[in-house]
């Protein structure tokens, strides 16, 4: 060893990487004269990491993406004020304290005028790195846009970790989270859309999906070429690019019409926590009990429809009733009913699935139709319906089966439904928020911020309250709060 070699400071950084959302990954960096060199997982805080302390192989690009040339590591100034397609906008690198300087000046300025302009709009607007990025990853940031007061947060956001999938939105209306995802310690089956899991799920979702595999859980990995996924699945079923939603209505039609849904479905869960038994008028809306205004359901046990919360012996599922009542539509649009015909919500599913038959889905996909219904009855098969499992000294329901969605599925064109249609099937097998199926994350848009329970918050008519903006003109807000 020559003598440089022997002076060299070299040391071992304990840290972690964050640079995709499955982080943080903990990790040691060997550093030598102020240089990292190399980097390996750090097995000795392995009981207090959900990865066992081992750090993803992306992390191990982290040198070279830190010692890039290219790597733009000041803050950047405009000096060509001129912006069209065919100009160079003229960055050039600046101080941190120009930087500083340059923004606090401005702000300053606008402090000493007023904060709004004389519209009444914010004259300082924030755009943040990733679009719908929830405030847990935003640091000291949102304090500061709260300290400023009147911020215009129309102004648009780049991207970052996160991205723009449907599932956000439908997730806070459905499980109150930003994600979901698979109950990994105990699924039996999971049915993935082009879910890529096996390279994105991070360290530790991809150690949990192994363990589920050698335990004997099957995944069927949907999508039109082989992933990584699809290839170490049980099964790899091609599908037509974008047409996901069809072959999953297929999935649909085949367990509830095609099948005895009373036999083959969480026909409990349905009736008491879904609005399945729910009145429908014939506007589309709820029909409502006169008195409470609140949404109807036919007791089968003596004949009569009963607000959603009263004493219901048997609700009625399927067909039509002769009932009154009212509706209220958007606005308060009102309409009143005497003795009309009416049906259930879980009616109106069965006749709006009739035609999207395992044939047609494969028009639409090119999967085969019987292999949708070999899937249809696999879910059912796994779905344990009617089994619960102990978990922390709390009885729960069972329900062992996912659905999962990859990033182009829930996107674009084709993305409300296949989320919609994911939702739809683990409801029929009462798989929603249970061990076994698929549960929301701690993280969401909604407040309070610390606590996701206490975000769900029930609402008049017996659903999850959500925060709406208002839509008539005498209720619109210019800055509306959630």
């Amino acid at each position: 060893m020559d003598q440089s070699s022997k002076n060299s400071d070299k040391k071992s950084v304990a840290t972690f990487c964050y640079q995709c959302v499955a982080g943080p990954d903990l990790m040691k960096v060997e550093v030598e004269d102020g240089i990292a060199t190399r980097m390996e997982s750090n097995y000795e805080i392995q009981d207090e990491h959900p990865g066992g302390g081992r750090v993803c192989v992306k992390a191990y690009g982290l040198i070279q993406k830190t010692y890039s040339p290219h790597r733009i590591k000041s803050p950047m100034k405009r000096t060509n004020p001129i912006k069209s397609r065919d100009e160079d906008p003229g960055f050039v690198p600046i101080s941190w304290d120009e930087a500083l300087d340059t923004v606090a000046g401005k702000m300053k300025d606008i402090f000493e005028t007023n904060l709004l302009d004389e519209s009444g709009y914010p004259r300082i607007a924030a755009s943040f790195g990733g679009g719908g990025t929830p405030t847990q990853y935003m640091g000291s940031f949102p304090a500061l846009l709260a300290a400023i007061g009147k911020i215009d947060l129309g102004f648009g956001s780049g991207q970052g970790v996160k991205c723009y999938h449907s599932e956000h939105l439908y997730g806070e209306l459905w499980h109150r989270a930003f994600i979901v995802a698979v109950d990994s310690p105990h699924v039996n089956y999971i049915l993935s859309c082009g879910h890529n899991g096996d390279a994105a799920a991070g360290v530790a979702g991809i150690w949990r999906h192994a363990d589920a595999r050698v335990r004997g859980m099957k995944r069927v990995q949907v999508e039109p070429h082989q992933s990584v996924t699809g290839g170490v699945a049980a099964e790899w079923i091609p599908i037509k690019p974008k047409t996901d939603a069809a072959f999953l209505y297929g999935v649909i039609h085949r367990i509830i019409i095609e099948r005895d849904w009373r036999e083959v479905c969480d026909v409990e869960r349905l009736e008491q926590d879904s609005n399945s038994p729910y009145l429908i008028g014939p506007n589309g809306y709820w029909m409502r009990d006169p008195a409470t205004e609140k949404p109807l359901i036919f007791d089968l046990a003596d004949n009569t429809a009963k607000p959603f919360d009263s004493d219901i012996q048997t609700p009625g599922m399927e067909g039509s009733f002769t009932v009154s009542g009212i509706e209220i539509g958007a606005d308060e649009d009102r309409w009143t009913h005497d003795n009309i015909e009416v049906k259930t919500s879980f009616q109106q599913l069965l006749d709006h699935m009739k035609e999207y038959t395992p044939e047609w889905a494969e028009e639409q996909s090119d999967v085969p139709a019987e292999r949708i219904r070999t899937v249809a009855d696999e879910f059912l098969a796994n779905a344990c319906i009617g089994q619960t499992i102990e978990v922390e000294g709390e009885e729960m329901p069972f329900r062992p089966v996912a659905v999962l969605l990859g990033k182009t599925v829930n996107n674009g064109w084709g993305g409300y439904n296949c989320c919609w249609a994911r939702t739809m099937l683990l409801t029929l097998v009462g798989a929603l928020e249970v061990p076994g199926g698929m549960v929301g994350s701690n993280v969401k848009l909604n407040r309070p911020a610390d606590s996701r329970q206490k975000s769900a918050v029930g609402g008049p008519d017996g659903f999850m309250e959500f925060p709406f903006n208002e839509t008539t003109k005498e209720g619109w807000q210019k800055s509306p709060s959630i």
